[in-house]
């Protein structure tokens, strides 16, 4: 009896560190805060190492990087082949007879030869709008059209077009042909037919070269 008296009492002695944990002015203590915020602080630093092991993994392992590449100059080698141009099937009668024709753009109308150094021509017009004179040449949508351009063109020696105005119609037509008196390329011919209403004056058309 005496033994197992004894026995029970040394189990329900409580050591001095449970009551120091459960003592609140323990828990309280500047000493107890003290060692949460250094186990916090060594935390955040194993965290923080453990991320940045992670990512190089990550970057060197998991997806390597590839060596830039270095960029060659490009070096362009022309096709050993003749131009188009220089084709025997664009020789002879067939390259005189395009040599003249429609190849002017941005204007209206223009006539133009295939050569750097060559006779010029192109479509003008004079008229009133909003009250002061103008001039109609270069093809752009300032100048209010209602309808411009080709309505029928074989890409050779004709063409007709028409171009309607604010107030009047201008119809060009070109034509192209070549006689045995007829110099290289041929001869061409334009006409320029316009129309209006009658209280409406025609305009002043000229065809400049």
């Amino acid at each position: 009896m005496a033994g197992a008296s004894r026995r029970s009492t040394r189990c329900k002695t409580p050591s001095s560190s449970v009551d120091n944990y459960n003592d609140p002015s323990i828990r309280n203590g500047p000493e107890f805060h003290r060692i949460l915020n250094v186990n916090i602080k060594y935390l955040f630093i194993f965290g923080l190492v453990f991320f940045l092991i992670a990512l190089f993994l990550v970057n060197h392992l998991i997806n390597p990087t590839e060596e830039p590449v270095k960029l060659k100059p490009r070096v362009v080698t022309p096709l050993p082949a003749p131009k188009l141009m220089d084709l025997p099937m664009f020789q002879g009668e067939h390259k005189e007879s395009l040599y003249w024709g429609t190849y002017r753009p941005h204007v209206y109308f223009g006539v133009r030869a295939r050569t750097p150094q060559s006779l010029l021509t192109r479509l003008m017009w004079l008229g009133v709008k909003d009250g002061r004179y103008s001039m109609w040449h270069l093809c752009q949508n300032s100048d209010e059209l209602k309808t411009y351009g080709w309505t029928h063109h074989n890409g050779w020696d004709y063409g007709h077009q028409v171009l309607v105005d604010q107030e009047f119609t201008l119809m060009t037509s070109f034509l192209k042909y070549k006689e045995k008196e007829s110099g290289y390329g041929g001869d061409w011919a334009v006409r320029i037919e316009a129309q209006s209403d009658e209280s409406v004056s025609l305009p002043f058309v000229i065809l400049a070269f």
